[in-house]
């Protein structure tokens, strides 16, 4: 039996009202709460077994002031569905309840992804470099209206200097469209996009103490462009042109040169340098 955890993330997760300008709302099956990413993604794990298709979210996405993690056990479009759904949840998790929500806009529970992905709940317990940042996901608008996703999922390997931490950048198209621009991109920014295309930045290798970066670019289908090594701000003056700050360091510390790539398609991305 999942208990929730105190009557204040019951009230932060049961009492929501609509927010302003939404144009939806749909009613949860709450089945777990905490306000540790660690946790819920442990306790997401646990139900998972009984409830397949749970959806980890975030109360910030139903427009609270106050973020506490929950455990959709079911998401209905109606408060009947929801009401048959919260009956044969109970017959396995006693405190499940229904949660009225209406989803911000573009965010992770409106595009319907986890908030926390369920294999954060495999993170070592000895990890010592993880903290709340490398466990959630975020949803990123392009100025163009379409949206990416930051996902982050821990990745199990040993001899990983970055403790199995792992971000893969998601151009979200709708059920079975959404495309994987890049697999392994730490610390994704700087988004740009024009006429279908997408630049952004990604963190590279460690230079004194300075961060350098990988420029990505893709086409509207996912296809990579141009994967240029150390260059940060990213811009698209046209549409077979990508600039970049070059960085260069050395005993002055870090310097950065104008630089201009044209785009190529079928670019394959090279071996990513560790942050």
């Amino acid at each position: 039996m999942i208990r929730l955890i105190g009557t204040l993330l019951w009230m932060a997760l049961g009492s929501t009202k609509p927010s302003a300008g939404a144009e939806k709302t749909v009613w949860m099956v709450v089945g777990a709460s905490d306000p540790s990413p660690a946790r819920i993604a442990k306790a997401a794990k646990g139900l998972a077994v009984k409830f397949p298709g749970i959806l980890i979210f975030q109360t910030s996405d139903c427009g609270d002031k106050q973020n506490v993690f929950g455990v959709a056990l079911e998401v209905s479009d109606s408060p009947d569905a929801a009401k048959v759904a919260l009956a044969h949840a109970r017959g396995i998790v006693k405190d499940a309840y229904i949660k009225r929500c209406a989803p911000v806009p573009q965010s992770l529970l409106d595009l319907r992804f986890q908030a926390v992905d369920l294999s954060i709940a495999d993170v070592p317990a000895d990890a010592v470099n993880w903290d709340d940042a490398d466990r959630l996901s975020t949803a990123i608008r392009l100025s163009d209206g379409r949206v990416v996703v930051a996902q982050r999922v821990f990745a199990r390997d040993p001899e990983d200097p970055m403790e199995g931490r792992q971000v893969r950048v998601i151009l979200v198209g709708g059920p079975g469209k959404d495309k994987t621009l890049d697999d392994d991109c730490f610390a994704p920014e700087r988004f740009k996009s024009r006429d279908g295309l997408i630049a952004f930045q990604c963190a590279g290798e460690e230079a004194g103490d300075q961060l350098l970066h990988v420029v990505v670019v893709v086409d509207k289908d996912g296809n990579q462009l141009a994967n240029v090594n150390h260059c940060r701000n990213p811009n698209l003056p046209n549409d077979a042109t990508v600039t970049c700050s070059e960085e260069s360091y050395g005993p002055r510390g870090l310097k950065l040169h104008p630089k201009r790539v044209a785009l190529t398609k079928g670019v394959a991305a090279g071996q990513r340098p560790t942050p």
